[in-house]
This record gives C-alpha cells, structure tokens and sequence, in this order.
C-alpha cells in the first residue's frame, strides 16, 4: 500500500493532543504552521489546557529588584540551576513620576496583590498601577487606576469564583496594626470604632465593585500579613483578634462572599511565639512560628481545612532568620533567609541546596516578594472583557509636562525558558513567523 506523504491529522485531534502538553511545549507549536498559531491563540484553547493539561507545572515568582523578576523552577537540581532561571522585565507602567525637583523618579515600588490559574497582580505604589500579568505567554493588562495605594491602607487579595467564572479583588478596611502593649480593656463604644471596617470586591467580568462593612474585632497583625492567600476558594489572611488576644485566620469566601475565622493552634500565644510567614504548603495551610526566648522554629501545617484539631506540628528547625515558601517535590522544604537567597532544608533544618537570588542584593526573608504559580495558557481577553494584551513593541506618549517618553511594551525574553534559536515574544506570536498548513 503506497503511503500519502501529505497525510495529515484532523485539526481537532491536534488540538485534543496539544491540550495535555506541557505549557513551553504548546507556546513552541506556535511556530509550525498558522493553523496552530489560531488554535493555540484561542482564549478558549487556554482555559480547556488549563482544565485538562496532564502534568501542571509551578514555578517560583521572585520580585528581585526595582525593574525585573526571577521566574525559577523550584524542582531543578541543583536548585537554582542556569537553565531553570529565567529573568522576566518588569512590565511598564504609566508615564514616569517627577518628583518636585522636576527629576525623573524611575523607581516605582510594587508588590504582589495575588496569583491565580497561571496570573500574577502587581500594584505599583507610585503610579498606583494596577496591573494583571501572564508571565508564561508574556502577555499583560494595565487595570482601572487607583486613586490610593491599596498595599498601604487595605488587606487585599487576588482570587476566582468558580462558580460564576469570574476573578476578583478583595480589599479590607483593616487599618489598626497590633501592638504588643495594647491595652485589651479599651470599652465597647472605642473597640467596635476600631473594628467596623469596609471591604469592597472588585469584579473583573462586569468590571463592577460590591461594597459593604462589616463589624470584626481584628487588627493587622503585620504588613507582612496583608496579601490575602488563596486556597479552597477563599482568601485567608493572619490577623490579630482583639478578642481571643491570639493569632488567627480570617477568612473570606470567594462564592458565598461572607467571613469567617479558623483558629490556629491551641497553645499559641503573642508572648510564645513570633509568627514569621503564613502560606499554603503541601496543599495546606501552614504557619512558621519562632519560639521567643529559643533557638528554634516550628513549621505548623492544617491537615484537614478549617479543623483546629488538625494542626500539626511538621517539624522543628534551627532559627537562622529562614521563611519556608514550599514544599520540593522530595519532601526538602524551599525558603529564603535574611541572606538574600532561597534554601532547600531537610526536616532537620539541615540546608541541603542553595540559590543566590536577585543577583546577591541583601533582602531580609520577610520582604522577599514571592509567588509560587502554576504555568498556564490563560489569556487575558478570558479574564478582563475587552482587553487589549500588551507584548512586544514600544509606545510612545507625552507626559503632564508635554515631554515625549517611550517606553517598551515587552514582557519576557524567553530564551531561557524556551530552547528555540533567537527570541521570540511568546504573547505576540505573528502568522509571518509561521508557515502555511
């Protein structure tokens, strides 16, 4: 039987085929033919890859400095190996502040408000800039400015409904912060001033925002604690209850749209124990505590959602300044310390690997910038209606004082994640850069 060099697969079995490769393979598959490229393009193709891709991947999100992140591949060994870092430019914001000496002010600190399904939130505290980011195809959005910074005055959190398929923003009137000599008899009428707060959700499918107030008996237990930490649909964050006198979690459902509050362990209290990090960890809650007046840490984890009986106590390292992030693949647990780079430790406290990050600048392990995210084909124009998706190019504006600026809509050289010869911009794949199929 002759065989038909020109035999070719049904598009709809390719497209069934790519849906369970991994996230770099499938950008990859760009390239082969303009008939891909429409495929693999199509916001749908996106969510489905996310819904049925066979083996997700998650990486490490580190805000390393004032103008990129490091995007690191936290199963690599060594850890921190060359070909599993990739440097990822910051995205741009809007037009550079002046500041009253009439200089340009390039710096623009800015933090992370959340990630979720593969998208990373930054807020830019001086432009205020709000802006969604994609980082595995390169692609972002720059959202409705803030006329306030919400990293300042607001717990806040980046989550999705499933059930109405939507993304929001959650933030939190909480402004009181904990003090340790604050006095506990402070009388009704003062202490419901300080604890009725407002709280506003900010849909991005109807691009609309519910408002209301709530009365909780909660200050902010540090900045540290202000960004929400999605897990079960819902956002959780370490407060301090004015009531109880201890830690605890509030939480808020991103469903149901109501509060309510997991205990942490019994024995802890403020004069036991310093709480230095608060994160999911092995798909749970988990809280990092130092033992005051000791030389220890206690890495606690919640092995049965919002059941207090279940915190256990996961192991007992040496206090050398170390924030655990997550959990290796091999049960070592990923951190960072006030040495400026990421460890992996044995249930010992023993480091076993290491990672210089932000190219050695001193950062203290409580204000390391960091995300653990999934990769994900996600594209924007699924998450905001009628957005238009930022990549590769320049644009060029005038600012208030009448002076042209231009300023680089690109987001991500791929070359360290994507072994292709050059560079492509994986949000601005063109059909010129594909053949005819």
């Amino acid at each position: 039987m002759k065989k038909n060099p020109n035999l070719t697969l049904p598009l709809e079995l390719i497209g069934e085929i790519l849906l369970r490769l991994p996230v770099r393979s499938v950008v990859r598959f760009k390239l082969v033919c303009k008939s891909w490229l429409s495929l693999i393009s199509e916001p749908q193709f996106g969510l489905s890859h996310y819904d049925l891709a066979a083996a997700p991947s998650h990486r490490l999100f580190l805000i390393s400095n004032d103008s990129y992140a490091e995007s690191l591949d936290f199963r690599s060994s060594p850890l921190g190996a060359h070909s599993s870092v990739v440097r990822l430019p910051l995205p741009p914001t809007s037009p550079p502040f002046r500041d009253e000496h009439r200089h340009r002010d390039h710096h623009d600190k800015h933090e992370i408000v959340g990630s979720c399904r593969g998208l990373i939130v930054l807020y830019f505290e001086r432009s205020c800039d709000l802006i969604i980011w994609n980082p595995s195809i390169g692609v972002y959005e720059l959202l409705p400015k803030f006329d306030y910074g919400i990293t300042r005055l607001y717990l806040f959190g980046f989550g999705y409904d499933t059930a109405s398929d939507d993304y929001l923003l959650v933030l939190i009137g909480l402004f009181n912060e904990y003090r340790s000599d604050e006095d506990s008899d402070d009388g009704d009428a003062s202490e419901e001033s300080a604890c009725r707060v407002d709280y506003q959700v900010i849909s991005f499918k109807s691009d609309s925002s519910d408002t209301g107030d709530v009365f909780v008996r909660y200050v902010i237990l540090s900045d540290r604690f202000r960004c929400g930490v999605l897990f079960n649909v819902a956002l959780h964050w370490l407060v301090f209850s004015k009531e109880k006198r201890v830690p605890v979690i509030l939480v808020f459902d991103l469903i149901k749209r109501g509060f309510s509050e997991i205990p942490l362990f019994g024995c802890i209290t403020m004069e036991k124990y310093e709480v230095n990090s608060f994160r999911v960890m092995g798909g749970c809650l988990s809280v990092c505590c130092s033992l005051r007046d000791s030389a220890v840490d206690e890495i606690w984890v919640m092995k049965e959602y919002k059941e207090e009986s279940s915190w256990t106590k996961f192991v007992v390292i040496p206090s050398n300044g170390f924030s655990p992030i997550c959990f290796a693949e091999d049960g070592g647990i990923i951190g960072s310390n006030v040495d400026g780079r990421l460890e992996k430790l044995n249930d010992k406290g023993e480091v076993l690997d290491h990672f210089v990050y932000g190219e050695g600048q001193w950062l203290y392990s409580a204000d390391l910038q960091c995300a653990v995210y999934r990769e994900s084909l996600v594209s924007l124009s699924s998450v905001v209606p009628e957005t238009r998706e930022y990549g590769h190019g320049e644009t060029s504006e005038e600012d208030d004082s009448g002076e042209t600026f231009v300023y680089r809509e690109s987001l991500l050289s791929v070359s360290g994640i994507i072994p292709l010869t050059g560079e492509y911009d994986l949000g601005e794949t063109s059909e010129d850069d594909c053949e005819s199929c």
